[in-house]
C-alpha cells in the first residue's frame, strides 16, 4: 500500500485514515487540525474485491501512523469510500482500542462480513440521496453492535459530515 500524503498540524487533535476518499474530506478535517493520512488501496484486479487483504491494508496504516511520534497516542478515525468503506470496517474491528470512529461513503460495508458485529467504533454511514447501496447499509447496520447512523447525503454534505463525526468521537479522546 502506498502512504501518499500525511498531514501533521503543530498539535494535532487525532489522527485520520483516509482510504480512497475524496481530498475534500481530508482538507475539512486538516482545517480541524487532525492530523491526516492519505492510503492508496491500488491492488491487482483479482485482489480488488478481497476485502480481508484490503483491511490488512487499512491496519498496515494504522499501525505506521501510531509508530510516528506525534501521533502515538492520538485517536484515529477510518474513513472509507467505495472498496475502502468494507476495508476500514475490517480494521476497526481488529484495532477496537485504536480507531475510535468509522466514516464509510459511498462503500458497501456489508462486504465487511463478519468483522461487522466486532465493530466498536461509532460508525457513519452516508450515501448519496437516491443510491441504490442505501439497502446494503441498512443491511450491515442490522449486523454491527456499534452505535451506528446512517446519512443519506449529498457529496457535497461529506466533508462536513465526516468532520462533525470526528470531532464528536475524537475531541473527546484527544
Amino acid at each position: 500500500m502506498a502512504l501518499s500524503l500525511l498531514h501533521l498540524p503543530d498539535r494535532p487533535s487525532g489522527v485520520v485514515v483516509m482510504v480512497d476518499a475524496a481530498d475534500v474530506v481530508a482538507a475539512a478535517l486538516a482545517r480541524l487540525e487532525f492530523a491526516t493520512l492519505a492510503a492508496d488501496l491500488k491492488v491487482d484486479e483479482e485482489d480488488a474485491h478481497d476485502i480481508g487483504l484490503l483491511g490488512r491494508r487499512v491496519l498496515d496504516a494504522i499501525d505506521w501512523a501510531r509508530k510516528q511520534p506525534a501521533l502515538e497516542q492520538m485517536p484515529v478515525a477510518v474513513v472509507g469510500c467505495a472498496m475502502g468503506a468494507p476495508a476500514a470496517l475490517v480494521a476497526a474491528a481488529e484495532r477496537p482500542e485504536v480507531v475510535h470512529a468509522v466514516i464509510s461513503h459511498d462503500g458497501r460495508p456489508e462486504l465487511a462480513g463478519e468483522a461487522l458485529p466486532r465493530v466498536e467504533a461509532p460508525t457513519l454511514l452516508i450515501v448519496d440521496a437516491g443510491d441504490a447501496l442505501a439497502e446494503l447499509n441498512r443491511e450491515a447496520m442490522r449486523r454491527m453492535r456499534a452505535h451506528v447512523e446512517l446519512e443519506v447525503a449529498s457529496v457535497a454534505q461529506v466533508p462536513a459530515l465526516a468532520a462533525e463525526w470526528c470531532q464528536r468521537y475524537l475531541w473527546s479522546m484527544a
